[in-house]
Parts: structure tokens; sequence; C-alpha cells
């Protein structure tokens, strides 16, 4: 019979019941924004609820819709930078997923096809998974690395549509088959004090190029999810 691997909770919270803990199946996630000129490379997992959302974007690029100016409940769980804590517990990475948001079209009227201004098209799915990498750190250390259609999509929208009004044919598509993601045979082991890193970057000198050159730059949130078992405080 397999065994569940997890950390070892020995710095438990004094207020949590002495000698028990509560087991769940938990998504840890964090999110960031894309857009048209990014370049290099920003950090997710380490800025909680409440503070802005780490932006990887041109110099003259400013997104302006309200879900992606802030983390909130949609764009992260964590509520204490870069650790899991006692709000959450320890817990052991079992799968990854990284998901993008996309754009929805018009589906009527002479503007027919035509897709919102942020979210990606087929565009902009292609131009990340052709430039983009993801590393996974614990405590300084890295886990896992890869492209990022190496971490297949948890979820998201996915399937087409043919504009009318103005003759365009668009696809709403995402990174590989929602739902897949990459299943780990090893699970990746964290502390809930160990320090939890994301690096998403563009590699070596390119730039992201999005269909929307200025302005709000075509942006587009993209999300981190690490599928996990918890173990947390019984109080």
């Amino acid at each position: 019979m397999s065994k569940l691997l997890l950390p070892d909770a020995r710095f438990r919270s004094p207020t949590a019941v002495d000698g028990k803990a509560d087991m769940r199946d938990e998504n840890i996630y964090s999110a960031m924004i894309v857009g048209h000129g990014g370049a290099g490379q920003q950090k997710v997992f380490t800025v909680p609820q409440g503070q802005a959302i780490p932006r990887l974007v041109g110099a003259a690029i400013a997104p302006t819709e309200a879900h992606q100016l802030t983390h909130s409940e949609l764009t992260t769980n964590l509520t204490k930078a870069g650790e899991a804590g006692s709000a959450i517990g320890d817990f052991s990475v079992r799968a990854i997923g990284i998901v993008f948001e996309t754009a929805a079209y018009t589906v009527s009227g002479v503007t027919a096809g035509a897709p919102r201004t942020f979210g990606m098209t087929e565009f902009e799915v292609n131009d990340v998974l052709s430039k983009t990498f993801f590393q996974f750190k614990i405590a300084g250390k890295k886990q896992i690395e890869g492209a990022t259609h190496m971490f297949p999509a948890s979820g998201g929208a996915y399937g087409s549509i043919s504009g009318t009004g103005t003759g365009q044919t668009t696809a709403a598509l995402g990174n590989g088959w929602p739902g897949s993601m990459r299943k780990l045979k090893l699970p990746i082991l964290v502390a809930r004090t160990d320090t939890i890193e994301g690096v998403f970057g563009v590699a070596g000198s390119a730039t992201l190029a999005f269909s929307v050159t200025t302005g709000v730059g075509q942006s587009s949130l993209v999300w981190f999810n690490l599928h996990s078992a918890v173990k947390g405080d019984v109080r």
C-alpha cells in the first residue's frame, strides 16, 4: 500500500489542538499579469492577498481591469508573503498546472469575432507558449523547471468561435488540455515556514509580442496552481 508523504509538522501554531491535524485536498495558487513587451523574469507565490499582482509587461503597458490589479481569492490563497503559514499548513505538491486567462469574443453584430482587450487570444497563447518557462523553488532550492507547455492547465476555457460580422474565425485556446496538469511521481514537500517561490520568465533577450501593443497591451492573468495534499491545524 502506498504511503502518503507530508512534511513533519514540527512548527505548529501554539493555538492549535496539540497532536491533531486535518487533511484536505487543496489548490495552492498564485498569479501574475503578462502583457505586450514583457521581458525578463517575475516571481509568484511571493505576494499575498490585498497587494498588487506582479506584472511581466512592457514599460508603457498598464492593466486597467479591476480583477487584474490586486490579489484576491481569485488570484491567490496565500495570506502570508512567500509562505503557507498556519493559515494553510504543511503540504505536499502532487501536480502543477499553469492556466492562461483567455479572451472572450463578441458573438453577434458588426463586431462579431472581435476579442476583448484583456485575456489571451490564440495569438497571445502561442506567443507565451513559444517564449516562456517556469521554475519552482522551495527554500531557495530548485525543485522542478521546464517550458510553460510542460505544465498543462488545471482548467480554463476551451473551444472555438467563428465570427460572421468581420469575417474572423477565432479560437479560444489554452495551455494544453484543461485538467491534465503535470503529475509528480515524487511529491514536493513544503513546510508551512518554507519559502515558496515560482519564477516565470521570457527566454533570453526575447519579449512578449501581443496583438494590442499600447495601453493595456492585451494584459492577461497567468495562474500557477499547485494541486496539493494539505495537513492543517485543528482548532
